[in-house]
């Protein structure tokens, strides 16, 4: 009797699990590709299941899994697979197997939007930085020291316009200011010998101090544009981001370099330490930021039309899971997918790209 039993188990092992055993499905809410409502769960990676499932005679159990152990359950053959939209990598396919993808995903952008008075106040900023008040201040001692010498030439065979002490001081900061800008109002002009000579020489100095003044105002001008430029995924080079840990999105960053940012457990962790000033910026998988951006009731944030990091979504499979099982699971995946219904699955969720 008991080798009896024994052969029964052996027998009722070697068959497939289609036609009535069990999967354990791990999934965690990560809206719009999955998520529950009213007790249901729902999204395009849910539909792309109930039809594999349906196809194969799949009867599943169901288990909520947390944020950060999602890859882990698998790993650990804790779950047979996942329903989340898990990126393909190197990295995690050394501990778990994918199915065949099903989306092409992107990484994005998220950037605090900048009122009217907040762009007004950088571009003011500028104009006071330490070295903008530098070359200024520097500026205005030249243009006093040409001053001083045409109105020591100037100040007692010309008293009428330069006139003496301080007001005649005065008279020839302003000759020189006016000099310089080639404004030529006219009022004040040197005539003696030494103050011509002196205007001679400060129209050509002019000429070169205001050339570097204006370069000056140009590279302050640029700096500041550059630091508020949010046109390509190179212009956050050198500001702190901020993504969620073990990401596709992660690896992408570190892979090229991009050092400064900030780690966070889940994705929705990121708007508000956006809002509170730890990060200039959030980058992750850009159908997740679509999703997230539409708790932003009052404008806030702003999703850039930034696209980086294309990466393909697939479902994370146990390593212990049968092969004939796994090539029933793709197969039936590649047929829902290739069809019509799934597109318009995608468009339903605003997930279908151009």
């Amino acid at each position: 009797m008991k080798y009896f039993v024994l052969l029964v188990l052996a027998l009722f092992s070697s068959f497939s699990i289609k036609g009535g055993d069990t999967l354990t499905v791990g999934y965690n809410n990560s809206a719009p590709f999955i998520f529950e409502e009213n007790g249901k769960l729902q999204g395009p990676i849910f539909w792309l299941w109930e039809n594999v499932a349906e196809e194969n005679d799949f009867h599943c159990d169901y288990e909520l899994l947390k944020p950060d152990n999602v890859l882990n359950s698998v790993a650990n053959h804790e779950v047979d697979l996942t329903l989340y939209p898990m990126t393909i990598t190197s990295e995690r396919s050394e501990s778990i197997d994918f199915s065949v993808p099903f989306y092409l995903a992107h990484s994005g952008v998220i950037a605090k939007q900048y009122s009217t008075w907040e762009k007004t106040w950088i571009f003011l900023k500028s104009f006071f930085s330490l070295n903008f008040l530098r070359v200024l201040m520097g500026l205005c001692l030249v243009i006093l020291i040409f001053g001083f010498f045409a109105w020591l030439f100037e100040r007692k065979s010309n008293k009428e316009e330069f006139g003496g002490g301080i007001r005649g001081l005065w008279s020839g900061f302003w000759w020189s200011a006016v000099t310089m800008t080639t404004v030529g109002y006219g009022d004040k002009s040197p005539r003696t010998t030494g103050g011509r000579l002196v205007a001679l020489i400060w129209m050509f100095t002019a000429v070169i101090i205001i050339s570097g003044f204006t370069a000056s105002i140009a590279s302050s001008l640029t700096v500041t544009e550059l630091e508020t430029d949010t046109s390509t995924i190179e212009s956050f080079k050198e500001r702190r981001l901020g993504t969620v840990e073990n990401s596709g999105t992660l690896k992408w960053l570190n892979d090229n370099f991009y050092n400064d940012h900030a780690l966070f457990t889940t994705k929705e962790e990121l708007l508000p330490a956006l809002r509170n000033g730890e990060v200039e910026a959030v980058v992750y998988d850009l159908p997740l930021l679509n999703e997230l951006v539409k708790t932003d009731t009052i404008n806030e944030f702003n999703v850039l039309p930034i696209r980086f990091n294309p990466q393909y979504y697939a479902l994370g499979m146990d390593t212990e899971l049968d092969d004939s099982i796994q090539k029933l699971i793709n197969t039936s995946m590649l047929k829902s997918t290739e069809s019509l219904e799934w597109d318009v699955v995608l468009a339903e969720y605003g997930l279908k790209t151009k």
